[in-house]
């Protein structure tokens, strides 16, 4: 007797916990941030945005909901698994300056800011021109592109350098500061 007890335990026990995987989730936050009770039988996840440095909002265009499935592998969305986890990331805008490849001096032009986005609280990240970048990389540099880190190849090759947001925005206060300075005393 004792020992059918123990296996019915035992066994209780195991489909507890090759069970928990499959749990549902009871409620998400959906598309405007308030708890909704997740309806399907088979919601195990919840859904939500991920940071987008290029995004009109900052955040990328999943919705928060409950969900089947999971993200899909390389989907800008995040998933967790129980109740109400989906919070969107807390997000600011930075700037970062677009570049222009100037055929005449094979050189690229500074050109007008970017608005871009980084998690609250962090440094942005801001791509410039390489020693080694050409003609052929200035779509790395140009409108909401110029937001962000640079790719380990582009660092590798030369063409493409990260900055820090803040460093971005200090050259572009001091050098017209540098200017009026040298103009006003020399």
């Amino acid at each position: 007797m004792m020992r059918v007890l123990f296996n019915a335990v035992l066994v209780t026990l195991l489909v507890g916990i090759c069970q928990g995987d499959d749990e549902v989730v009871a409620s998400c936050l959906g598309s405007d941030g308030e708890s909704v009770t997740c309806t399907e039988p088979n919601n195990k996840f919840c859904l939500g945005p991920i940071l987008d440095a290029t995004a009109e909002n900052g955040l990328s265009s999943q919705e928060q909901a409950c969900s089947a499935t999971e993200c899909a592998e390389g989907a800008a969305c995040a998933e967790c698994k129980t109740a109400d986890c989906n919070v969107s990331p807390a997000v600011a805008n930075y700037t970062c300056s677009t570049y222009a490849f100037n055929e005449a001096t094979s050189k690229y032009d500074e050109g007008a800011a970017a608005t871009c986005w980084k998690a609250e609280g962090d440094h942005g990240a801001c791509k410039t021109p390489g020693d080694e970048a050409g003609a052929d990389h200035a779509a790395l540099f140009v409108d909401t592109a110029t937001c962000g880190g640079c790719t380990d190849a582009d660092v590798t090759a030369k063409t493409c350098v990260t900055v820090s947001s803040a460093r971005a925005a200090g050259v572009a206060l001091v050098l017209p500061l540098l200017a009026f300075l040298l103009h006003a005393f020399f």
